[in-house]
């Protein structure tokens, strides 16, 4: 890969609104994680249209999969930029689900203690 082309991908890794940078962790060369903000897909359009001139897609995503200090957040930051995409409210499926499995349990509870002290 050509020096332009390299300095290229590196200057857009070095941008806040691509990546967010680790404060603490570093990879085996000492480099700090970053970690992309978007999918690979999304991040390459922005680079394309950033670098027009620049590396192609293959290029691009052999040497971000190459790269050992920039990874998709450890926590669930790109799932829920998934189903952000494609509009899924799991969350609110979700809280209900929670909500009722304890309204249910603080029932039971209830009923258990009431049975045992008043019957019992």
């Amino acid at each position: 890969m050509s020096e332009i082309k390299e300095k290229q991908f590196l200057t857009f890794f070095q941008d806040r609104s691509i990546v967010a940078q680790s404060s603490y962790k570093v990879d085996k060369n000492g480099l700090p994680i970053l970690y992309m903000r978007d999918q690979k897909i999304k991040l390459w359009k922005k680079f394309e249209e950033t670098f027009p001139n620049g590396m192609k897609k293959t290029s691009f995503m052999g040497r971000l999969a190459n790269c050992s200090n920039i990874k998709y957040r450890d926590d669930m930051g790109g799932l829920c930029l998934t189903y952000n995409e494609y509009g899924y409210t799991p969350f609110e499926s979700l809280i209900a689900i929670a909500h009722n499995t304890f309204l249910q349990k603080d029932q039971l509870v209830g009923r258990i203690i009431f049975d045992k002290y008043c019957f019992g």
